[in-house]
């Protein structure tokens, strides 16, 4: 298991992504990587969770008030160190009150393309 957190400041506001991968141990689970980030906007923050498996890519993104940047952040960082998968973290953020609005919820299922590992909301 391998884990990497970064933060930076962009002209047009923060971004911060974390990145958690699993091995694949046969019999036990298959690798996958996960892809935790968040990007402030004029709208509000943006925060998407990746699942990327197999050539297969799985996201949920969120808009949350623009004023919660710095608890997204840490919200993620939960996420990824504690291993929460797109299946579960809107209901922690749930739990947490955590205001948000889901985004496009079409894109919220399985989708069939193979996209590199890095975040599409930072571009980085």
């Amino acid at each position: 298991m391998q884990q990497k957190g970064e933060r930076e400041i962009m002209t047009n506001g923060e971004c911060c992504r974390y990145i958690r991968t699993y091995s694949e141990l046969e019999g036990l689970q298959h690798a996958c990587t996960l892809v935790y980030c968040a990007a402030s906007t004029p709208q509000g923050v943006l925060a998407q969770l990746r699942r990327e498996q197999g050539g297969r890519v799985r996201s949920s993104t969120v808009l949350a008030p623009a004023d919660s940047f710095g608890r997204i952040m840490r919200l993620l960082r939960y996420l990824c160190e504690n291993g929460v998968g797109p299946e579960q973290w809107l209901e922690v953020l749930e739990d947490v009150h955590q205001p948000y609005q889901l985004l496009d919820t079409s894109k919220n299922a399985m989708n069939m393309a193979e996209e590199p590992v890095f975040c599409g909301i930072c571009r980085f």
